[in-house]
């Protein structure tokens, strides 16, 4: 897919209220222009209603690629790989009770459906096989509180088979080789009671690592707290796991920010003594993501806390909190290279560079609400 060059948006004055710093737009509008063909997706539901739900893909300077309507609301979307014989399409996830898994195409025709099985439900988040061909979607079984992982076909979503999540409320899962890391956030919900907890007090959050090859859970990791669930990871060059937690009660504001070791069997705590940092966090993560294995900023990571209005930037494999930036409602981060791209609240998109800041579009579609997660792809690179 090659999109055409245009100038580099200028940016907003009212950027300057936010409170971030800022790069050169000269030297954004020069580094943007040899990365066109990485498209970005993420959900969005309109701000009027707060009932009515789309997918929105966009360029790297803040151009809509596509835009449309989907049934319920969506919790993270990816830009599915490329397969030959297949034209770019897009994956939907949603949390709602009984929403399938949904491929659409980039003009919003449904392509396939993946309809949940009796007594379970999907819990947001999929991830894709290297090769692109199998999918894993995280799931829960609501009657007997156990985690399930969902294998299928990432083109027909044709289920191929349903494995334990190796806990209970499993949420994002990522893979690392042939082996998947899975979030297991401990908590237990119903359809009934939509995203209530219902067992906060008895609730024991723990990462799986489970094999692609046989579906079985190979170790687990426990979390160092009885109510600090475990939510969000990305994998780091040394296969550790950056972990971004949400705390379930109201007594105290602890750290949420983790390092999983390949060897060791306890999660460590980052920066547990930065009473600042956890206070300003709000026992919140959302979206976490590591510069990859490629990248100059390879080890590093940005983290991102709508609830607390932060950025934080991380030496994570030595577990360091770099940066902590505000930004309002930060949600989805999509990073390359050396760089980054950050969804922020009411339709923002936003760009990171060694550090800084720069808002590249005010409001990409006006009257949306961005979702927590942004996935991005490179095609026909």
């Amino acid at each position: 897919m090659a999109l055409k060059r245009r100038s580099f948006l200028k940016v907003s004055s009212a950027a300057m209220a936010v409170g971030a710093s800022f790069a050169s737009g000269a030297a954004v509008s020069a580094s943007l222009s040899s990365r066109e063909r990485l498209l970005m997706v993420s959900g969005y539901r309109d701000t009027e209603t707060d009932s009515r739900f789309g997918i929105l893909v966009m360029d790297t300077e803040g151009r809509t690629v596509a835009d449309f309507a989907v049934p319920d609301r969506v919790h993270m979307a990816d830009i599915c790989p490329h397969i030959e014989n297949t034209a770019p399409a897009v994956l939907v996830n949603s949390r709602t009770p009984g929403a399938p898994l949904r491929r659409y195409d980039l003009a919003g025709k449904q392509q396939a459906a993946l309809d949940i099985p009796a007594e379970l439900h999907f819990e947001g988040h999929t991830v894709f096989s290297a090769d692109g061909r199998t999918l894993f979607a995280t799931a829960s079984d609501y009657r007997n509180g156990e985690g399930r992982v969902l294998v299928a076909d990432a083109v027909t979503l044709e289920l191929k088979a349903v494995w334990s999540s190796g806990g209970t409320g499993p949420h994002e899962l990522v893979r690392d080789g042939d082996f998947l890391l899975v979030a297991n956030t401990g908590v237990r919900t119903h359809p009934d009671s939509g995203r209530t907890p219902l067992n906060i007090e008895t609730m024991s959050s723990q990462l799986a690592k489970i094999s692609t090859i046989t579906g079985d859970v190979v170790h687990t990791w426990k979390s160092p707290m009885q109510a600090l669930s475990i939510r969000h990871l990305d994998v780091l060059p040394d296969h550790s796991v950056l972990v971004g937690c949400q705390y379930q009660r109201d007594d105290e504001r602890p750290p949420c920010v983790a390092l999983a070791h390949p060897q060791r069997d306890e999660i460590e705590l980052l920066e547990p003594d930065n009473q600042w940092l956890a206070w300003d966090m709000q026992g919140y993560t959302a979206s976490v993501r590591a510069f990859p294995e490629v990248s100059p900023l390879a080890g590093q990571a940005i983290i991102s806390n709508p609830r607390g209005h932060l950025l934080t930037s991380w030496a994570a494999t030595e577990g360091i909190m770099q940066k902590k930036q505000a930004l309002q409602s930060s949600k989805g981060i999509c990073l390359r290279g050396r760089e980054g791209w950050i969804t922020a609240g009411a339709g923002e998109l936003w760009y990171w560079s060694d550090g800084e800041l720069l808002r590249l579009s005010e409001q990409i579609k006006p009257g949306i609400w961005w979702e927590n997660h942004m996935h991005g792809r490179v095609l026909n690179a």
